[in-house]
């Protein structure tokens, strides 16, 4: 009985990423079975322990996400919001010029994870943590978002060679112009958190 307990444990720390050690997190995530063949790469922002935990809690969301933006002809879909599970899983496509920088505010989500991806033309994208921003819009259950004030942060520049992935506690800024003028097209991929 004991070591059918003690071999559980360890079983379990196996295949839950909150036990996993640095190593195995950057492994898991250096394989790239996650993204299920889609052959674009994730950004170095991408917080790898937040995707291993959420994606062995929710792998079918993830996998069908990534299933569909590997299959998807992305520049074909129609803009707006397209529900691939209800609302457990829908992606919303745009098209714009990309905005100067204090045009744009840093936002986080509760309900939703963000994957972002520029499928033509470019943009910047602010990143920072909740400890440096101050909130200025409080946060609306209704369309899931808290807006915040603040000019610092990692800016990163988001291309079709790369994808973010913003999980709640990753407060982003969306949407800053290079200073091309070519009009962008993002699809932005929501799955909820439960």
């Amino acid at each position: 009985m004991v070591i059918l307990v003690a071999m559980s444990s360890c079983s379990n720390s196996k295949t839950d990423p909150e036990n996993w050690s640095d190593e195995e997190v950057n492994s898991w995530f250096a394989k790239k079975e996650w993204l299920n063949g889609w052959n674009v790469s994730p950004d170095e922002s991408v917080n790898k322990r937040n995707l291993a935990i959420s994606y062995y809690k929710n792998f079918a969301r993830w996998d069908q996400a990534f299933q569909f933006l590997k299959t998807a002809n992305l520049n074909e879909l129609p803009l707006g919001k397209q529900e691939l599970d209800g609302e457990n899983l829908f992606v919303s496509v745009a098209e714009y010029k990309a905005k100067e920088k204090p045009e744009t505010r840093y936002e986080s989500h509760k309900k939703y994870i963000d994957i972002q991806y520029i499928i033509k033309g470019e943009e910047l994208m602010g990143i920072t943590t909740l400890d440096k921003v101050k909130v200025v819009e409080p946060y609306s259950a209704e369309n899931d978002i808290t807006f915040y004030e603040f000019d610092g942060g990692d800016y990163r520049k988001a291309t079709p060679e790369n994808f973010f992935i913003y999980f709640p506690t990753d407060v982003h800024r969306p949407s800053i112009s290079t200073g091309d003028t070519a009009l962008a097209r993002k699809i932005v991929v929501k799955i909820r958190i439960e």
